[in-house]
This record gives C-alpha cells, structure tokens and sequence, in this order.
C-alpha cells in the first residue's frame, strides 16, 4: 500500500479522490452471491478502539497534527448525519487487511491528503470514524455527499466471497441506519449506492475506476454487488426514504419476518455499530417486535427492532450456564425470595445480561415468577 500517491491540492478542501492500480481478469466464478448470501457478518470495530488496545495513538481526521491544522469537521452538502449514499471503493493494495489499511489511513492521511468512513475484509469491518461527516475519498462532489467504504483486495475466492458479504452488509445497515433505499447511480446523479468508478462518470471530480477491475477478476460485476447489498437491505427490514430517488433496478420488496418475544431484563437500544443511543430504556416484562434473526455487531448479538435501533439478545435469548452450587433464589432488593425453590447444583439455568450489582454483591437474572423478577448469585455458576 505504500506505493499509493493521491491528488496534491490544498488539505483543507473536500476536493480529493483516491488514486488506485488494477490487476486485470481472471476466469469467471460463478455464484458468488449465492455462496456470500450463505455468510455470517464477520461484525463491526472501532479503529480508536482497536488502536489504543495496540498502545498506538489514533489520529482523528481533520484535527491539527504536526502544528498545521488540517481543517474542521465537514458535514454533507444536506447537513452532519445527512448522507445521500455510499461510495464503493477496493484498496488496490493485494494482501493487505483492514487493519493494515486502517493504520496506514490513520497515519498517513495529512500527507496524502486521503481518508475513509470505513475498511473491510474477510475478518472484519473497522470503521475510522463517523458516518454522520464527510471525508476525502471520491473528489469534490461526491465527498460532500457520500459515505466512502474501501473493500480490501484477497487472494481466494473464499476470501472474496466473505468480504463482499461483509461489505454488502455493513452498506445495508448504513442505508437503514440513515433511512435511505438501495437505487443505482444513474446519469442524472441520483441513486444511494455508487462505485468510484460511476462517481467518475457520472459526477466528475476524480477519474478513477474502482472496484469495476478488481471485481472483474473474480468475475464479478457492480450490479452484481448492488443486488447483494438489496439483499441484506431487505433482510434487515424496510424502510421509508421520502427523500431516495427513483431507479430502474428497484429494490425487491419480500416482507422481512417478524417475531415478538419477551425482554427479560431492561434494556438499552443500540445503532447499527453497536453505539448506546440516548432514548429510554426498555422495560423488562414488556413484549417487543423484531425482524428475523439476531445479528452480530462487534462482539455482541443484537436484535433489530425499529429503524436504526437494537437491543442485546443477551437480554431476550439469556446463556445457559450450569450451577457449581445449590442456588437461592433472590429479589432485586438483594433478599431471599422464600417463595422459590432453590435450583439444584448440577442443573442448568439460563441468565439474561450481565451480571447485576444488588446489596453489595453480584447476580445474574434468571427469568420472572409473575411480574417479580428472579436473581441467582453469579458466584453459584
């Protein structure tokens, strides 16, 4: 990736696109989506996060660096957190993982004038920074605009066929996440998702080609890619966008499946990246509507529920753990309930969440007699 060089205009514009290489064709393969489709999510981390556990310093974009500020923040052309689509675009750098890419964007971005919303592999997705700004990735037009996403360049096609189910998948948490619907980039300069390559086209500003030549290898193609993210989209649920434009490749419209089930604990609502959002909390008891199965966001299990919103599925689907000891049955207050039997050393008990902090010591939640929650000391498990 070192040999990268970019546009060499002023830093403090949003005028910068990437500049990339090819590899060109090889043999076709055939059913990638149907095999990508087979994939779990490989899940979300935070670059901050996952560089200071390295003991490296993350360098946020477009703050001051060396003494020379970069510029501040900038927001979409619409507002901060108003985005009208994502870029697609492949590193041109074989080998080379998200975590390599992520660190050469974080400390490399003030000289070569580049930066990212977001990396992707086989292994995982790391995300540099917020969704909700813009960033120097496809030119003047379209950074204003667009969500920039880099796809990392494997060297198998099980590889491939992992990666590209990652990244159709973060995309199309991102299109719910910020109520947009998959259209193609057309023409006329509507449409959600773009390839660098069409931003070309179609916009101007930058004179790249990507992914079209590192898909081609695996032959594969951008309306192929199109119709996985329209996959994943209509998987996660639907959602309205008054705002999307038309396109002729709509998404299809199959109605997501839908369960209701019973939150055992209170509960927190999450976005797509797994962030806490500052609504209120779920009541324990109450019943909740969630679309199809739960999905993996970092380390955790979620279950979508609204538009952009989460909940663990620690706190509907609880662990098994087994007893180590004869367990008493305690209230929230911390005090015995003699009301329970005790469960049995040996026995397995499913625990919802994490462990609780009641009258100085830990316990887990292990269910409701009535509307009375029930509590098992963690250190019977």
């Amino acid at each position: 990736m070192r040999f990268r060089r970019f546009f060499t205009a002023a830093a403090a514009t949003v005028a910068f696109g990437l500049a990339f290489t090819f590899g060109q064709g090889q043999t076709a393969q055939a059913s990638i989506n149907s095999d990508a489709k087979k994939k779990t999510y490989s899940g979300t981390k935070s670059l901050e996060t996952l560089l200071k556990a390295a003991g490296l310093s993350y360098n946020q974009f477009n703050s001051v660096a060396n003494g020379k500020k970069y510029g501040s923040r900038f927001g979409y052309r619409k507002g901060v957190g108003k985005p009208e689509g994502i870029v697609v675009h492949e590193t041109a750098t074989p080998g080379a993982t998200a975590w390599d890419e992520g660190r050469y964007f974080n400390d490399n971005w003030t000289s070569v004038y580049s930066y990212v919303h977001a990396v992707v592999d086989n292994n995982q997705t790391i995300q540099l920074m917020s969704t909700d700004y813009g960033t120097w990735g496809a030119g003047p037009i379209a950074n204003v605009r667009y969500i920039q996403i880099e796809l990392c360049e494997v060297s198998t096609r099980s590889q491939f066929v992992q990666s590209v189910a990652n990244d159709a998948y973060y995309i199309a948490t991102l299109l719910h996440q910020y109520n947009l619907t998959p259209s193609r980039a057309s023409k006329s300069g509507t449409g959600t998702i773009w390839s660098h390559n069409e931003v070309s086209q179609y916009l101007g500003g930058t004179d790249h080609g990507d992914p079209d030549s590192y898909f081609a290898k695996w032959g594969y193609s951008m309306s192929d890619f199109y119709s996985l993210i329209t996959y994943y989209y209509n998987k996660l649920g639907t959602s309205s966008n008054s705002g999307s434009s038309s396109s002729s490749q709509a998404p299809a419209t199959q109605p997501v499946s839908t369960k209701t089930v019973k939150l055992m604990r209170n509960s927190y609502s999450y976005d797509a990246y797994g962030k806490k959002l500052s609504v209120k909390a779920l009541k324990a008891g109450s019943s909740l509507k969630v679309y199809g199965s739960a999905v993996t966001i970092g380390s955790s299990k979620y279950y979508k529920y609204a538009n952009g919103k989460y909940v663990k599925a620690g706190n509907i689907d609880g662990t098994s753990r087994p007893l180590k000891h004869n367990a008493y049955v305690y209230t929230v207050k911390g005090t015995r309930n003699w009301s329970e039997a005790k469960r049995l050393k040996g026995s397995t008990v499913t625990t919802y969440g994490s462990r609780v902090k009641l009258a100085g010591k830990y316990y887990y939640m292990v269910g409701f007699s009535g509307q009375t929650a029930l509590y098992l000391k963690a250190g019977n498990f």
